[in-house]
């Protein structure tokens, strides 16, 4: 059993060592549409360090127990996760950078299976550290403060998790080579910015469209059409949750909008890959296609209101009221 574990840390820390290759890879060739936290290049640069981290302590053996307890922690986190992208329709789980994968895929060849050989092939514990687990905890919380029985349920829990100690020489190297990997990739990935616009992608920031020709009209199908008149148009990406959400209440107005063609109308512009679309079947909006001559990165649902094909108002991800609409676009 305690070679069963020993080996399957190592293989998941192989994995997490691979993951954050690929994901460091794709941050030096692929710019991010940095429009929150969650998107912004730091956030991203944070998360690729954490899992070479990860898995170089997975990796050398280093506290065998402590290192399950927060590598089931960590797939567990994973597999909620990707069952959230399966769940509202991700096209990719984005664990492996340009490698896409299915969220379901990674959900059931890779988080779920890793969760449970954790939880098969798991270290002896002592029954009375695990029982002491939560007042630990606490004990760390409040540090020397604790009370007196509080500490001796973290020494407990120090001697399950850390003991018996590693060799020095063993820990030293291990140690060395984290830092030395770590403090060579951060600053890789920091000031290897990849260029906003190439002959390969595009990153697509609406908010600098205003008073413009729309940027990207010349790459839309309907682009003639676009041209003339008041219209409200989305960009959208098949896979997108937000855009799901955002597209009957378009419709909707579009329907409240019924014999004013003159006054405004509203086209949906699918952005590349296609999908299968998220458009009812008899919508009363136009539908186009960005295409696909280069890779386009933007937020969707992007939106920007044109008049004679010039751009007066933009905006990403909000849906607004059918009265705003109105307004701007008088």
């Amino acid at each position: 059993m305690k070679l069963a574990n020993n080996m399957l840390l190592r293989v998941l820390g192989v994995l997490l060592l691979t993951a954050a290759v690929l994901k460091g890879w794709q941050l030096i060739n692929e710019p991010l549409a940095d429009n929150n936290i969650w998107s912004s290049r730091w956030f991203h640069i944070m998360i690729v360090e954490f899992e070479l981290a990860m898995g170089i302590w997975l990796v050398s053996g280093l506290f065998n127990k402590t290192a399950w307890l927060a590598t089931l922690g960590l797939f567990s986190m994973f597999s909620i996760i990707t069952l959230y992208k399966g769940i509202t329709g991700y096209a990719s789980c984005g664990c492996f950078g340009q490698v896409h994968v299915n969220p379901w895929m990674t959900l059931f060849a890779v988080d779920l299976p890793a969760v449970i050989a954790l939880l098969v092939f798991k270290p002896q514990f002592s029954l009375k550290s695990i029982f002491s687990l939560p007042r630990a905890l606490l004990s760390l919380l409040l540090a020397f403060l604790a009370l007196p029985q509080k500490r001796k349920s973290l020494k407990l829990l120090t001697n399950e998790f850390v003991r018996p100690l590693p060799s020095v020489p063993h820990f030293a190297i291990t140690l060395f080579l984290g830092i030395l990997i770590l403090g060579i990739t951060t600053p890789i990935l920091a000031l290897n910015e990849p260029a906003i616009v190439t002959s390969k992608y595009e990153v697509l920031e609406p908010e600098i469209w205003i008073g413009k020709e729309l940027p990207i009209l010349e790459h839309i199908d309907i682009a003639d059409t676009l041209k003339k008149g008041t219209w409200l148009i989305l960009l959208y990406h098949y896979d997108c949750p937000d855009c799901g959400r955002a597209i009957p209440e378009y419709e909707q107005i579009a329907r409240d909008l019924a014999g004013n063609e003159d006054f405004m109308q509203i086209a949906f512009i699918a952005v590349p890959p296609y999908g299968h679309t998220p458009i009812s079947e008899n919508s009363p909006c136009t539908l186009g296609k960005l295409n696909d001559v280069k890779e386009w990165f933007v937020t969707t649902p992007a939106v920007a209101l044109l008049k004679d094909g010039k751009v007066i108002r933009a905006w990403e991800g909000k849906v607004l009221d059918y009265d705003i609409i109105l307004s701007i676009s008088t």
